[in-house]
């Protein structure tokens, strides 16, 4: 038998005994008329006709046959959802339909109507009834029938249904309505018929437009606000107040209770999800996407249970963490996610995890000077957000490093346009710098094996992987803030990483061989730009640029070793690289600059070899005794260091034109502005103008 539906039920229970009586009645009729036919050359007759009988004088004058080949109209039924809901007034319609239609067979064949009248009566009252709309009993031994009868019960009840619809009509909240809610949600013990109807209202506020019929409308704007805070406030409260959840010792929040309480508030929070999905995708300012978010996490116990929906609400946060505009609101995006995850760290850090970084590298594709300071504030907090499970985050960072690997290895292998533009781009990039700062904020933990650390050498490889994919000075760009990256690395983790080759090699470039190009172009800003057009190679602009960024580099990188026992024996070849190239390249006059540049940077790395060489010459102990070794000058600050003082005041006069170069793009940006407002303004008056001559 097939599985009988909810609407066959209630159809049987309502309808299914009247409907078997009026099909009755249509079956005892149409047998009649079967009796009536048996007199028709070639057919059976079910009762013989009697010509001795009285009716036979009128089957000898009227044949019934050509009687009811005459075109008469059979009144007209109107649809009905349902045989049971017969209105009165097309009761008395037809019901007058039908004595017109039998005055008329009165006055054309009064025998006949006389016959009828008297051998059967029931026959003159006979109610016209469409035999499809009735379903047989006789086939619910029969599995196809059974699923043809739920099929015509369904779409009955579903027909009744949506005429119920149409007929009622959507409640308009007013101010009323809304404080009677409120007041009943402040209250002590908050109805869950209100619970209820606070959600399907602000669901109907927010989604008037959807196909759903709603039993609430709201149209009035202070009316949706007040609803609003009325919803995001105090709904988490009243909820927790029906139903208490227990805090333990780990300072998770649990819920306990009535359990029928607990299934009638999970099912009114599975309706608010969808509205709290609308609420954080449109949340256009700080105030409301914190106020949204505050609502959430006073309901995430009773989300977690809905884990679908729950990484859909992560995934919309981690959305607003990743592409906001504002620094404030990823500030906020972010204290959720890390509260959240301290939490919940089962249920909810893994999803945070995955979704920071694929967000990240989704909205990271433009890289500006505004937009520069937002993607180093991603990086950083998703690194503290690793950290709160290092297993963990060394699972989903070994995924996603190979990722990269992959990629690469890819585009190696088949050197095409394309292999190389999915490498050289910002999203890979940043990817390489995003794993460094994870890493590298890890191995600043106290936790002697940390699984992150085991992530270094991959990432490292990777990362001078995609330096060396294309080594042209077009690329110069990309090679210096992967560079720094692997600076930022070294530095935190205590690896050495060779630097100086990727360095060096910039130094190879044809541009310091022969005279750079004076071209009227603003200046590269290597921060923000990872290429640089070919209308920038060989000028003096992006030469004088590269010169400083290497020397900078250079010496960030050497600093790293300043309080090294080993330093004088490491900066051994660099100086000699370097005196060498200074010296090939003095009779250069366009060179002076960098010349003299590197000159100082010399110096600085020898005097704090001879620093160093001092300090190590009172020492006892060999390369074998790695403790006394890592303590070597470990009272000393190394900007009191010769080239960490060097670098310091390097790192200040940085900072004081980067200020300046900030300081001015926000007057042009503020000048252009002002420049479009006055353009609109002349072209409203000449619009203006040009309305009056037309007059």
């Amino acid at each position: 038998m097939a599985k009988v539906g909810k609407s066959t039920k209630k159809f049987q229970a309502k309808h299914l005994k009247h409907t078997i009586k009026e099909r009755k009645r249509v079956q005892d009729h149409n047998k009649k008329i079967a009796q009536r036919k048996g007199g028709k050359k070639g057919s059976t007759p079910s009762v013989p006709v009697d010509k001795n009988q009285k009716n036979a004088e009128v089957f000898d004058d009227v044949n019934v046959e050509e009687f009811f080949d005459k075109e008469e109209k059979i009144p007209e039924m109107k649809k009905k959802a349902a045989v049971a809901e017969e209105s009165e007034e097309e009761s008395s319609g037809e019901e007058e339909d039908k004595d017109l239609d039998m005055d008329a067979l009165a006055k054309e064949d009064p025998e006949f109507y006389k016959y009828l009248k008297d051998n059967d009566k029931d026959l003159l009252e006979f109610k016209a009834v469409n035999p499809l709309d009735a379903i047989s009993d006789e086939e619910d031994d029969d599995e196809e029938g059974d699923e043809d009868e739920n099929q015509d019960a369904e779409a009955s009840a579903s027909k009744q249904a949506s005429e119920s619809v149409e007929a009622r009509k959507a409640i308009v909240v007013d101010t009323k309505l809304v404080k009677k809610w409120q007041e009943d949600l402040k209250s002590d013990t908050p109805s869950i018929k209100t619970l209820k109807n606070v959600v399907i209202a602000y669901k109907a506020a927010i989604k008037p437009d959807s196909r759903d019929e709603h039993k609430y409308a709201v149209t009035d704007e202070k009316v949706f606000k007040n609803l609003m805070f009325v919803v995001l406030q105090d709904f988490p409260l009243a909820v927790q107040k029906y139903t208490p959840f227990k805090v333990s010792s780990n300072g998770i929040r649990n819920i306990s209770g009535n359990k029928k309480k607990i299934a009638q508030v999970s099912s009114i929070i599975k309706v608010h999800i969808p509205s709290l999905l609308t609420l954080l995708s449109d949340a256009s300012n700080t105030e409301t996407c914190a106020l949204v978010l505050q609502s959430v996490q006073e309901l995430l116990p009773y989300l977690i249970s809905f884990r679908k929906l729950l990484k859909a609400i992560v995934n919309s946060i981690v959305d607003i963490w990743s592409s906001s505009s504002s620094l404030e609101t990823q500030i906020s995006a972010f204290a959720w996610m890390n509260n959240a995850c301290k939490e919940y760290p089962k249920s909810v850090l893994e999803i945070v995890l995955r979704a920071t970084y694929s967000y990240f590298l989704k909205n990271c594709g433009k890289t500006n000077a505004h937009t520069v300071p937002l993607l180093n504030f991603q990086k950083n907090s998703a690194a503290e957000l690793y950290s709160l499970n290092p297993t963990l985050g060394y699972q989903v960072g070994f995924e996603f490093i190979r990722q990269l690997a992959l990629h690469l290895r890819g585009s190696v292998n088949n050197p095409t346009k394309d292999s190389y533009k999915a490498i050289y781009n910002w999203k890979f990039t940043h990817g390489l710098d995003f794993w460094s700062r994870v890493i590298s904020v890890q191995s600043t933990l106290e936790e002697k094996e940390n699984p992150l650390k085991q992530l270094i050498y991959p990432l490292v490889q990777v990362t001078i992987g995609t330096i060396k994919l294309i080594p042209t000075a077009q690329f110069f760009p990309l090679r210096f803030y992967l560079v720094r990256s692997l600076i930022r690395l070294s530095q935190h983790t205590g690896v050495y990483i060779p630097l100086f080759p990727l360095l060096s090699e910039v130094l190879h470039s044809s541009m310091f061989s022969r005279g750079p190009k004076r071209e009227n172009l603003p200046a590269v800003d290597f921060e923000c730009n990872i290429k640089v057009n070919k209308q920038y190679l060989n000028t003096r602009v992006f030469v004088d640029g590269v010169c400083e960024e290497l020397v900078e580099l250079l010496g960030e990188y050497f600093v790293l070793y300043a309080k090294s026992v080993a330093f004088p024996e490491l900066t051994t070849p660099p100086l000699i690289f370097l005196r060498r190239f200074i010296k090939k390249n003095s009779a250069a006059k366009h060179n002076v600059k960098f010349n003299r540049q590197l000159t100082t940077l010399i110096d600085k790395l020898t005097a704090n070899a001879k620093y160093i060489e001092k300090h190590r010459a009172t020492i006892e102990y060999g390369p074998k005794n790695k403790v006394a070794v890592s303590k070597f000058l470990q009272e000393i600050s190394w900007d009191k260091t010769p080239l960490g003082a060097y670098v310091a005041t390097q790192r200040l006069v940085k900072e004081e034109k980067l200020k300046l170069l900030r300081e001015s793009m926000e007057e042009d940006g503020k000048n252009s502005k002002n420049m479009k407002t006055a353009f609109d303004s002349d072209k409203d008056i000449e619009m203006s103008d040009a309305s009056q001559d037309d007059d």
